[in-house]
C-alpha cells in the first residue's frame, strides 16, 4: 500500500507545483495592470541600454506602471509605458531613466506633473525625458576647458614670449629711462634759474644800500625779509629735489616689479601647460580619470551603486509583531514572534520563531541485538519532542497578490497572499490591507501526513497595529492523536487568534516611555 500512497503524492505534489507555477507565469506575463486601469504612453531616449520589458516605472520608489516595449525609430529608442491612469500624468510630465541595481538594471523615475497642464492620454507622448548623463559627456566638458586653458597660455606665449613681446617690453623700459632723464633735466634747469635769481637778489641789495645808506634800518628790514624769502627758496628747491629723486626711485622700483611680475606669470603659465599636458595624457589618479574613459565609467558606476545601496539601506523597514492561535482541536495555544524585513514595498524578508503545541515528530529506529521474544530485531517509532520551530522566507509581492517561499516551521515550503481591497461606511478611504487570504503549504516529506499540510488563514485588520484572524490548519489529513497523551500531532484543526505589530519608528518613540532598571 505504501508503494502506491508514495507516487500518489509526488504526482499530486507535481501537479500543485505546476499549476502554481502555471499560475504565477500567466500572470507575471500578463502583468499587474488592467487597460482599463492605465494609460499607455511613450518618450524618446538617446540611450535605452540596461532598459528592458517589464521593467518598472516608479514614483517614490514606489511601482506604478511597467515598459511594455521597446523599439528603434531613426537615431533614437521608443520606449512605451502602461502608467496607472489615476496618476493623471500632464503635458509638462518628466520621465528619467535611473540605475536600479549593481547589475546594470535601470528603472524609469516618473513626475506625473502639475494641474496646470493637460491631462494626456492614450497613445500620446512624454517630451520631457532626462537620459543619465554618462563619462563620454563629462570627458568631453574636461576637453573643452582643457583647451581654453592651452588656449590662453598660447595667447599669452604669443604677446610676451616672442620677439615682439621682448620688443614691446624693452620700449616700456626705454620710456621709463627717458622719463627719468627728463626729470632730472628740469631739476637741473630750476637750479641754474634760482642761482640767477640769487645773484640779481644780491645785485639789488647792493644798489639799494648804496642808495639808502642813510636808511640803514629800513634796509636792515629789507635784507632781512630778502634773506628770509632766500632761505624759503632754497627749501622749496630742497623739496622739489627730495620729492623727484623719491620719485625716480619709485620708478627704478616700478620696473623691476613689473618685470618680477611678468617673470612668474609666465612661469605659472608654464606648469598650467604641463599640467593640462599631464591629464591629457593619463599622469596621475587624475589624468587616469580622464584619460581612461573605461575606468572612469566603472568609477561613476561605482559611486552610483554605493549611493544606490546606502539609499537602500536608510530605508529599510523593520516590523516587529507577536501573534497567538487558539487551537480548538489541541485545545491549546500557538503563538508566533515575527520579524518583517522590508527594503521595498514590493518585497520583505519574513522570519518567525514558533512554539508548537504539536512539537516536533521524528521517526526514529531502534535495533536490539538479542531481540526480544516476538519482536523484531528493528523497531521503528515515532517521538514527539517540544522544541520551537522557526520559519525564513521571502516574499515578492504582484499588485494584490504575494507569493512567498523558503522554510515554513522548519520545514521547506511556499505560500501565497490575497490583498482583497475592502471599504466600511464608517472609514473615509479604502482599506487596501485589510482584508489577506493566506495559504501556505509545507511538510512535504512528513511520515506521519498521507497529505501535504496546507494552512489557510483569514485575516482582518481593522485597525493599525491591530489585526485578528481565522482559519484551518493541516486541511488535507484527519485528526491524528497521540495513545499515550492524548495530543493532536496531525490533522485538521480550526483556530481563531490575534495579533499586534509594531514597525521601527513605532518602537523608536516607546522608548522614552518603557520603564529602565
Amino acid at each position: 500500500m505504501k508503494k502506491i500512497v508514495t507516487p500518489f503524492r509526488v504526482g499530486l505534489l507535481v501537479i500543485g507545483a505546476g499549476a502554481i507555477l502555471f499560475f504565477f507565469l500567466t500572470f507575471v506575463k500578463k502583468g499587474g495592470m488592467k487597460e482599463g486601469e492605465a494609460v499607455t504612453l511613450y518618450g524618446y531616449f538617446r540611450d535605452a541600454s540596461g532598459l528592458n520589458q517589464r521593467s518598472r516605472v516608479q514614483i517614490a520608489g514606489i511601482g506604478v506602471g511597467e515598459i511594455i516595449d521597446i523599439k528603434l525609430e531613426g537615431l533614437k529608442a521608443k520606449v512605451t509605458v502602461r502608467i496607472r491612469r489615476d496618476l493623471h500624468v500632464r503635458e509638462d510630465a518628466t520621465i528619467t531613466k535611473r540605475s536600479e541595481s549593481l547589475l546594470g538594471d535601470y528603472m524609469l523615475d516618473l513626475t506625473p506633473g502639475t494641474e496646470n497642464f493637460r491631462e494626456l492620454k492614450d497613445g500620446e507622448e512624454i517630451k520631457r525625458v532626462l537620459d543619465a548623463q554618462g563619462m563620454e559627456q563629462l570627458m568631453g566638458s574636461v576637453q573643452g576647458i582643457t583647451d581654453d586653458v592651452k588656449a590662453i597660455t598660447a595667447s599669452l606665449r604669443t604677446v610676451l614670449g616672442d620677439q615682439k613681446g621682448a620688443g614691446n617690453m624693452e620700449a616700456i623700459v626705454k620710456n621709463l629711462v627717458e622719463l627719468t632723464a627728463t626729470m632730472q633735466k628740469m631739476i637741473a634747469d630750476s637750479a641754474a634759474k634760482l642761482d640767477m635769481i640769487m645773484a640779481n637778489v644780491e645785485a639789488v641789495s647792493g644798489d639799494v644800500r648804496r642808495i639808502t645808506g642813510r636808511e640803514s634800518e629800513s634796509i636792515d628790514r629789507i635784507v632781512k625779509n630778502v634773506e628770509t624769502v632766500t632761505s624759503d627758496v632754497k627749501d622749496v628747491v630742497q623739496s622739489i629735489k627730495k620729492i623727484v629723486g623719491e620719485n625716480e626711485g619709485q620708478a627704478g622700483d616700478t620696473v623691476k616689479g613689473l618685470q618680477e611680475t611678468l617673470a612668474k606669470l609666465d612661469r605659472s603659465l608654464a606648469n598650467v601647460e604641463k599640467i593640462t599636458d599631464d591629464v591629457k595624457a593619463g599622469k596621475g589618479a587624475v589624468g587616469a580619470l580622464v584619460a581612461n574613459e573605461r575606468l572612469g565609467q566603472k568609477l561613476q558606476d561605482t559611486i552610483e551603486d554605493v549611493s544606490d545601496f546606502a539609499g537602500r539601506l536608510t530605508s529599510l523597514e523593520v516590523e516587529v509583531g507577536v501573534k497567538a492561535d487558539y487551537l480548538f482541536n489541541q485545545g491549546n495555544a500557538k503563538t508566533f514572534l515575527t520579524v518583517r524585513l522590508v527594503p521595498k514595498p514590493d518585497k520583505y524578508y519574513l522570519i518567525e520563531a514558533i512554539d508548537d503545541p504539536r512539537g516536533r515528530v521524528e521517526t526514529i529506529y531502534l535495533q536490539t541485538n538479542p531481540p526480544s521474544a516476538g519482536d523484531p530485531v528493528v523497531q521503528k517509532q515515532t517521538v514527539t519532542t517540544e522544541s520551537l520551530k522557526f520559519s525564513a522566507q521571502f516574499a515578492k509581492r504582484y499588485s494584490f497578490l504575494t507569493l512567498r517561499f523558503g522554510i515554513i516551521e522548519s520545514t521547506g515550503g511556499l505560500g501565497t497572499d490575497f490583498t482583497v481591497p475592502i471599504k466600511f461606511p464608517w472609514y473615509s478611504r479604502w482599506l487596501e490591507e485589510a482584508l489577506v487570504l493566506k495559504i501556505d503549504a509545507f511538510n512535504f516529506s512528513i511520515e506521519a501526513l498521507r497529505l501535504p499540510r496546507i494552512r489557510a488563514t483569514l485575516r482582518f485588520t481593522p485597525f493599525e497595529h491591530v489585526y485578528v484572524n481565522a482559519g484551518m490548519d493541516d486541511i488535507l489529513n484527519a485528526p491524528n492523536r497521540d495513545t499515550l497523551t492524548n495530543r493532536l500531532i496531525s490533522g485538521r484543526d480550526f483556530f481563531v487568534g490575534a495579533g499586534i505589530y509594531f514597525t521601527d519608528a513605532d518602537i523608536k518613540s516607546l522608548l522614552p516611555v518603557i520603564p529602565t532598571p
